[in-house]
């Protein structure tokens, strides 16, 4: 019976259905630098396992994924082996460890920004040369890692990163010299750079000889 048990309940948290004992707790996520990553981080996270297969594994399920805010919810059964009695930094350390792993490093989640809306500073740079995903990735990790940014995202296709970041710890200058430390191209002006021509399809020309 409890064998029988168990299997429904790897079953209800891959399904994405609430156990009776879950609670859930939010976070800020790391590395969602562009939307199409919110399905990278459902596929890496749909089955969560906190221990090893044969030592009570405690599951871990995503609830919900906010692009625009970045938070994260998590839910756990708080009377699992791996989370009994865990204070709420353990539950976070212990979440984040494994969400690493499956993600080798992509995504990471800290605590949910205190920092008001209106006490943010919206920043747009322009940037060139990133035509791939994992550039723009690049791009993204040098201006996430810094003290003060809430936020960045990047699009290699329309050449923008926005940062949202806390003015009292870091500005724009900042994040313009870690990414030319970085070897990103920033356009100091306005408008962003336009995207790489696409080369012309000339007619083949066809010669009649007389």
């Amino acid at each position: 019976m409890r064998f029988v048990l168990s299997i429904f309940f790897c079953l209800a948290v891959h399904a994405g259905i609430a156990s009776a004992e879950e609670v859930t707790v939010q976070y800020r996520l790391t590395g969602l630098f562009q939307p199409d990553r919110v399905e990278d981080l459902r596929q890496q996270t749909s089955m969560l396992q906190i221990g090893s297969p044969t030592d009570s594994p405690a599951q871990v399920r995503l609830v919900d994924v906010n692009y625009d805010t970045t938070v994260v919810t998590f839910g756990y059964d708080p009377a699992s082996k791996h989370f009994k009695n865990a204070k709420a930094d353990q539950v976070r350390e212990r979440i984040s460890n494994v969400l690493r792993n499956v993600s080798k490093g992509a995504f990471n989640i800290f605590s949910v920004s205190e920092l008001k809306p209106e006490q943010r500073k919206e920043e747009r740079i322009a940037v060139a040369g990133l035509d791939c995903k994992g550039c723009a990735y690049g791009a993204y990790r040098t201006v996430a890692s810094i003290d003060g940014v809430e936020r960045a995202t990047v699009s290699f296709k329309e050449g923008w990163l926005t940062a949202s970041i806390d003015p009292a710890r870091t500005n724009r200058e900042a994040l313009i010299t870690a990414l030319e430390k970085a070897r990103v191209t920033v356009v100091k002006s306005d408008a962003a750079p336009a995207p790489a021509p696409t080369p012309a399809k000339t007619a083949s020309a066809t010669s009649t000889a007389k």
